[in-house]
């Protein structure tokens, strides 16, 4: 009987009897014939079946809850059983979270459940039969049972069916204890009203809750197979018993512990220097090199990937790269590369696939992760972070504030800016955005160069940030040019895409009127309109855009990636920013509010005044690494 609770080992000998392969076999045999029996009774019990998720009563009032450890043992050598236990509890989970059972109906655990073999990821875990601690497939699911068995109670739902352990397995105060065992030792609550059931997996905890409009029974009712634990019998376990001659004995193993597993997508030399000094012990997956992919498939998403093979190993380092996953994400993304508003959809599915993936490869003893952000609400989804501590490079800004910020920005925008479809090409469901609060809250710190994402979760969500420096490209001396030796008029680079949340109309706005010229060096624009009365040129990001340069300007609303941007850092080119590019501190950049054209055109007849790029009069030089704060034009 599976059990996912630890108890001591230490037991008087007249209270256990030592297992014989003869009452093995006459278990199994007995097992079988109930297994069967019970089968055939459920096919003709209309009460038996399955609930499906529902967000019904997500909102209801808590009858119960019960919050119960995942990881009490601390002996080396049960390790591993622990951590199957775990493993086995994140995929029993899924099936419990979000149930709906109508009023009057009958939740049965197995029904919910289904049998826990290994085609679906169950893994050896702790089981209770004979007195002992055993290791078995499924072994630790008891933890739900019990759980679920102490918070029906405490709400006053009937108790159909339920059973005990047949040996002491530490519970204190009302803790109920509900073993199971597929199929006929089952679990079955009933409750006159409808309820919802939620299951969750912390770092270090298992917690169930019951939901329900209807106040909570005054009494509890139990009644059919319950049975009560032997008293004063203590379990003992198979991986630290002493007793060889039993034939269930194994060799003890040595110490084992936890891994750290990194789950990485996107190379930034920012992320590679701080793994640096993470140690070199932890598996790592990661997407498929491209060299290994015909040129033709490669996409940005991946084709930095095989840097994180420079990183140094171990001998004990396991790395996996995910082939099929990868391959799949390439031809999804390049198809719809060139669709308004099916590009970053194509982004998001990638991103799931290889999340997917990744959580296949995830074995029992990884019992810390370090995960890509991109990757992080998909595997909250699929019950990967349960049970598990993580830390989460973080590279943007949460996928809900970014949609807030493009909302905002064609609300108080200009008719033109609010008509762009770049501004509204995108939007995730409610139950994505609800994954990566819930994922993100949950982590234990949040990594990130980023000013502007650091600033939200360490503000505005109390979270635990660590900010790393920008990591500045070495620059050819050819490329640091003093500004006296340009081209007049001034150049004015746009290191971007010429997009609406790239900040394109709010520059062009700000620019018409001054003596300068604008280069692009993204994708150009199909509004006809936006450059009219600008003098305007198109460079690639591999041209000499930086030699040219007298300033480089991104007033962007959203922009998580300014590399091109840390370019011009790097050779001394004065920046004009937005607080979403996350630039702040850096010492040639000035930073002005997104959106605010009056701002920055101020910044810019500062920056131009030097090169004789302004009309008319301007005002004093604005220090480097300031900010300039104009009030919003309405």
């Amino acid at each position: 009987m599976t059990n996912g609770n630890d108890a001591p080992d230490d037991m008087q000998p007249p209270s256990w009897q030592m297992p014989t392969r003869r009452s093995a076999v006459w278990f199994w045999l007995r097992s079988r014939l109930l297994m069967v029996l019970r089968a055939c009774r459920n096919l003709i019990d209309p009460q038996v079946r399955r609930w499906s998720p529902s967000g019904e009563l997500e909102d209801a009032p808590i009858l119960a809850q019960v919050r119960t450890p995942l990881w009490a043992s601390e002996r080396e050598n049960e390790f591993m059983l622990v951590a199957g236990k775990v493993q086995n509890l994140r995929i029993a989970a899924r099936r419990f979270q979000a149930t709906v059972v109508p009023a009057g109906k009958c939740l049965s655990f197995w029904q919910q459940l289904g049998r826990p073999v290994a085609r679906r990821g169950f893994v050896l875990g702790r089981e209770v039969r004979e007195g002992c601690v055993v290791p078995m497939l499924g072994g630790g699911i008891c933890q739900i049972s019990n759980a679920l068995a102490t918070c029906a109670q405490r709400a006053g739902f009937e108790l159909v069916e339920q059973h005990a352990h047949s040996a002491r397995v530490g519970y204190t105060g009302d803790h109920v204890d509900a073993t199971v065992f597929w199929n006929y030792v089952d679990l079955r609550i009933r409750a006159p009203m409808t309820w919802r059931l939620e299951l969750t997996l912390g770092a270090t905890d298992l917690v169930l809750t019951i939901r329900a409009e209807a106040a909570p029974l005054p009494a509890p009712t139990s009644r059919g197979m319950a049975a009560t634990a032997i008293p004063g019998v203590v379990m003992r376990s198979c991986m630290s018993c002493d007793e060889t001659s039993c034939f269930r004995h194994q060799p003890q193993a040595g110490g084992q512990r936890g891994r750290t597993a990194w789950l990485l997508d996107a190379w930034t030399p920012e992320f590679a220097q701080y793994l640096l000094t993470q140690g070199i012990d932890a598996d790592r997956l990661l997407p498929m090199p491209p060299r290994r992919f015909v040129a033709l498939l490669s996409t940005p998403t991946n084709s930095v990937a095989n840097d994180w093979e420079s990183l140094p190993q171990s001998h004990e380092t396991r790395v996996f790269h995910m082939r099929w996953a990868s391959l799949r994400r390439s031809f999804w993304q390049r198809r719809w590369a060139q669709h308004a508003g099916k590009r970053q959809a194509s982004v998001v599915d990638g991103q799931r696939w290889l999340a997917q993936a990744y959580a296949r490869q995830l074995r029992p003893e990884h019992t810390h992760l370090l995960i890509d952000q991109g990757l992080l609400p998909h595997l909250q989804r699929c019950g990967a972070l349960g049970g598990r501590s993580y830390d989460v490079l973080a590279s943007a800004l949460p996928m809900d504030e970014i949609q807030r910020r493009l909302d905002m920005a064609r609300q108080c925008g200009r008719k033109s800016v609010a008509a762009s479809a770049t501004l509204k090409d995108f939007r995730a469901g409610s139950a994505l955005l609800t994954s990566e609060i819930d994922a993100m809250s949950g982590a234990r710190r949040i990594i990130t160069a980023h000013g502007e994402v650091a600033e939200h979760w360490r503000e505005r969500a109390g979270l635990d940030v660590q900010r790393l420096p920008w990591v500045l490209p070495e620059m050819p001396c050819c490329e640091k040019t003093t500004t006296g030796m340009k081209e007049s008029p001034p150049l004015v680079v746009f290191p971007a895409s010429a997009l609406a949340r790239k900040g394109v109309y709010e520059l062009a706005q700000a620019m018409r009127g001054l003596r300068c010229r604008l280069c692009v060096l993204g994708s150009p624009s199909r509004d006809s309109t936006l450059w009219q009365g600008l003098e305007v040129e198109h460079a690639s990001y591999a041209s000499d855009w930086i030699a040219r340069a007298h300033v480089v300007v991104l007033p962007a609303h959203v922009e998580h990636a300014p590399r091109a941007a840390l370019m011009a850092v790097a050779a001394g080119v004065p920046v004009i920013a937005t607080p979403a590019c996350g630039l702040q501190g850096l010492t040639v950049v000035t930073i002005v509010p997104a959106g605010n054209e009056a701002a920055l055109r101020v910044a810019l007849q500062r920056a131009l005044a030097e090169f004789g790029g302004v009309t008319g009069g301007h005002g004093d030089d604005l220090p480097n690494g300031q900010s300039i704060a104009v009030p919003a034009s309405p």
